[in-house]
């Protein structure tokens, strides 16, 4: 562990334990310390770089935060990765998640996220309780900036039908679809990744893969834990990540405290 200079860490089922929508007090004074010994700390999601900044307000300004689910990196309030979905791809991804009754949409710009709301209340838990920036709109034809990703929200026992439709339409598109829990589902472009997010990270920093540690526990969490040389797993995981070879991890500031001594 001595020669770890990044760790990252996945936020809801990792970081945020059972619904939990603000970070662990104790955090806070670890990634300090961290940050003191020249260690980064990334804050790894598929959550909007407005609502992560938010989540990590006391350090907010000594982080890196790969957003979007690797679609975005940034630090010091400027963009180190970025990558987009095709246009008319993606307006096709729109129409068809919009045309579901079952899905709302979520459709990601650099700092803003658009609402096409099926329901009123889907903008209030996106705005308050998921932390978003919220642009809401009439349709997506109206957003005049790239889109970095498209997420759809669904009951979960309809999870499973929805993703198999829009597998069947789009999966031999340029384009990728990975399950961040067991209501939200993301299309990102093809290649994109929270792996993928960190090692261009680690390229612009001159860090190597084995000298990073990353925690997470659900499926866009695997190409990240898979990269990295010091992989940490929930155990409270989602079971399809069970084949991962990692650390296992009850508490991500546990872990933490055992990096710290043996840095």
């Amino acid at each position: 562990m001595s020669d770890i200079k990044l760790i990252a860490s996945d936020l809801d089922g990792t970081l945020l334990l059972n619904g939990a929508q603000s970070c662990d007090p104790e955090l806070f004074p670890l990634i300090e310390e961290l940050t003191k010994k020249g260690v980064y700390f990334v804050a790894a999601s598929g959550r909007q770089y407005h609502s992560l900044q938010k989540l990590f307000a006391p350090v907010k300004d000594k982080i890196i935060y790969l957003c979007e689910n690797g679609a975005l990196v940034m630090h010091n309030d400027q963009v180190q990765v970025k990558s987009a979905i095709e246009d008319g791809l993606a307006l096709d991804v729109c129409h068809a998640i919009l045309n579901r009754p079952d899905c709302e949409i979520v459709i990601s710009g650099e700092r803003t996220c658009y609402l096409v709301p099926k329901k009123p209340e889907f903008v209030s838990h996106v705005r308050d309780v998921v932390g978003n920036h919220v642009t809401v709109i009439d349709y997506p034809e109206r957003i005049q900036e790239e889109i970095i990703k498209i997420s759809y929200f669904t009951p979960p026992e309809k999870q499973k039908e929805a993703t198999d439709q829009f597998l069947s339409m789009f999966s031999d598109k340029d384009c990728e679809i990975t399950v961040s829990g067991n209501q939200w589902v993301d299309f990102v472009a093809k290649g994109t990744g929270k792996g993928t997010a960190m090692e261009k990270l680690g390229k612009r920093l001159g860090i190597l893969p084995e000298e990073m540690a990353a925690f997470g526990d659900n499926e866009n969490d695997r190409t990240m834990l898979c990269l990295v040389g010091h992989p940490y797993l929930m155990e409270s995981c989602n079971p399809t990540m069970k084949d991962i070879q990692a650390n296992p991890c009850k508490k991500v500031e546990e872990s933490l405290k055992e990096i710290l001594e043996n840095l």
